[in-house]
């Protein structure tokens, strides 16, 4: 029986992931293409297709790694994920100002959380970007607030040509944990400074509800508040 040909599209919707993505992953001028996964991609006249079968096997790869009972395997799984989307807004929208702060990292290990600043200066690939991967380096996996992933998308809807491949980043690609917005994150925030930015303020709370051990933010309140799990980059 010959094995059946699928196109990018069905690809797409097999991965769960864009046709933007797909179409990154087999282009080698891309700064996200995956040799791996081009292998696969097979020219039929005009269009590209695909083995199915060669297709759900590396899928099954992946979830394999995603959901591995090694925790070295799922944190290889998310941050080849986080490290290929640094940039994806580069050149597109200014890079945000970096705050030096006295709160530089002490963080060792576990939940690593992100504010709006750090994660836009990793899509845009701004000064602190580096000091971010370090910190990801030393992570076992990493927060957002659904807030904040709102914030993000709203802003990259935008951006031409750039929603799908922010959408994969933030939702699709299992990279973030996504923390919500419950009563205990709101009671946590009418517990702060009130001039804190209010996104800021969201995710701060959200993310330490949900068991994150460090947050990693530009705003200046909460830097200077005494007694937060909060760093700089």
């Amino acid at each position: 029986m010959a094995d059946r040909l699928i196109t990018l599209g069905e690809v797409a919707s097999l991965l769960r992931v864009s046709r933007h993505t797909v179409q990154a992953w087999i282009s080698p001028s891309s700064p996200n293409h995956r040799p791996e996964f081009a292998i696969m991609a097979r020219h039929a006249g005009r269009r590209t297709v695909f083995v199915e079968a060669e297709v759900s096997a590396w899928l099954d790869q992946r979830r394999g790694a995603l959901y591995s009972d090694n925790p070295a395997a799922r944190t290889a799984y998310w941050r080849e994920r986080f490290i290929a989307g640094r940039g994806l807004l580069r050149g597109l929208i200014k890079a945000p100002e970096n705050v030096v702060s006295e709160r530089m990292p002490g963080f060792t290990g576990g939940l690593l959380a992100f504010d709006a600043g750090p994660l836009m200066t990793w899509l845009t690939d701004g000064e602190g970007a580096a000091g971010i991967m370090a910190l990801a380096g030393r992570a076992e996996g990493l927060v957002v607030s659904v807030p904040l992933a709102l914030w993000v998308l709203r802003r990259a809807a935008r951006i031409p040509g750039r929603y799908p491949a922010l959408l994969d980043f933030v939702l699709a690609q299992n990279i973030f944990e996504l923390a919500p917005l419950s009563e205990a994150a709101l009671r946590r925030a009418l517990e702060l400074p009130a001039a804190a930015a209010e996104i800021s303020l969201q995710s701060y709370c959200c993310c330490i509800e949900a068991g994150a051990a460090m947050f990693v933010t530009s705003d200046r309140i909460l830097l200077k508040t005494p007694g937060l799990p909060v760093c700089g980059y």
